[in-house]
């Protein structure tokens, strides 16, 4: 099969592991960009993609690159393109567009200059056009320009991969998919450890824990992608893609998740049974300040109220984290995302720290690594997180 080039796009830290991730999936020529991954492969390779990347947020097949010195010579370029060959009158499409340039006032101009161009070509081979619906298009059409570089992608994924349909409900501030997955990798669990999440919120963390830790991939919950729309689509292809990647032999490994509040608890139960990996965790309702450890040396990464959800100068709640790992949790490995100020009150001292964005949020992903006996106070460390 033809080999072509593809950009795997992700969020901003997660840059190596989607890297990695591609790796394992067969990808060749793999380089890391900003917010992006680069790599080669066939129709079967962009197929797997979508189904098993856990870090990526899309997947862009390039079909046209060019330079431009006006807004017309986006227009021409458009026009002359034989998009009839990708998709038809009978099919909606929308445009995506992320522009850096002074060719163009804002994205939106550039997104309808390449919207008439489509159209047009439409209008003159074949005397009708296909229409726009920016909702839930057929063929979704990324268009990026950086200075007078343009590039032209169709994207494969459709809605954004952190969309694995197994959220039916959601607490206030829900993480991402695709970033609980990231940290998940960054943390570089075994995938053998008891794995706890002591404020599990809507259990995103815990159901990607399992996920991952029993070989289900995102795909085999969310079974939409806009490559399938594609004229070139290829369902046999795909079934075997699907039938490749069935999990096989894997050990259960344990997971608890728990949370203070009975609603969330719900929620994650629920999501987790939509997820198919309800039989791997435990769920229970727990504050953090009475949870005992479930087994002797437990793996935590947790993700505790901040930003929005809490007042930046609140350290009441961090130094009740702190004591609590400090006299309750030795022997453990801790991974806890939170904000830089947040994580001061803390008092651990953390073995590993990541700078990486939620949302607009610029967080801290930390690792504390906590013993018993003579090597827990030159481990901890005494006082605030230097």
């Amino acid at each position: 099969m033809k080999k072509q080039t593809y950009t795997a796009t992700t969020l901003a830290g997660l840059e190596e592991i989607l890297a990695q991730e591609l790796i394992e999936i067969g990808a060749d020529e793999v380089q890391i960009g900003r917010r992006s991954v680069y790599f080669s492969g066939d129709l079967k390779l962009l197929y797997k993609a979508n189904y098993c990347l856990r870090s990526a947020l899309r997947i862009l097949l390039p079909i046209d690159s060019y330079k431009i010195f006006s807004a017309d010579d986006l227009y021409q370029r458009g026009k002359n393109f034989k998009w009839e060959e990708l998709f038809g009158c009978d099919q909606t499409f929308a445009i995506q567009s992320t522009v850096f340039t002074d060719l163009f006032n804002n994205s939106m101009f550039a997104s309808l200059k390449l919207k008439d161009a489509i159209v047009d070509r439409f209008r003159y081979k074949f005397g009708e056009r296909p229409s726009v619906d920016s909702k839930n298009p057929d063929i979704r059409i990324n268009l990026h320009i950086s200075n007078e570089y343009c590039t032209i992608s169709l994207d494969s994924s459709g809605e954004s991969l952190h969309k694995r349909a197994y959220r039916l409900d959601q607490n206030e501030a829900p993480m991402s998919e695709v970033l609980a997955a990231g940290l998940i990798r960054l943390s570089e669990w075994d995938r053998k450890s008891d794995f706890v999440d002591p404020m599990c919120g809507s259990g995103t963390i815990a159901i990607e824990a399992a996920m991952l830790a029993n070989g289900i991939y995102p795909g085999s919950i969310r079974k939409d992608f806009s490559f399938r729309n594609w004229r070139n689509f290829n369902p046999e292809l795909f079934k075997q893609v699907e039938e490749e990647v069935q999990p096989v032999g894997v050990q259960p490994v344990k997971i608890s998740a728990s949370d203070i509040s009975r609603r969330n608890i719900d929620i994650a139960y629920k999501n987790a049974e939509a997820a198919g990996v309800l039989k791997f965790i435990d769920f229970k309702i727990s504050d953090f300040k009475v949870l005992e450890p479930a087994s002797d040396k437990p793996f935590l990464l947790f993700n505790p109220p901040y930003g929005e959800r809490l007042t930046p100068d609140d350290t009441n709640f961090y130094a009740m984290i702190g004591e609590r790992l400090k006299h309750h949790y030795s022997d453990a490995t801790v991974w806890i995302i939170s904000t830089p100020q947040c994580l001061k009150s803390i008092g651990l001292r953390p073995s590993r720290k990541i700078s990486i964005l939620n949302g607009s949020l610029e967080c801290s992903f930390r690792k504390y690594e906590l013993y018993s006996g003579s090597k827990k106070i030159s481990s901890l460390g005494i006082g605030a997180d230097k």
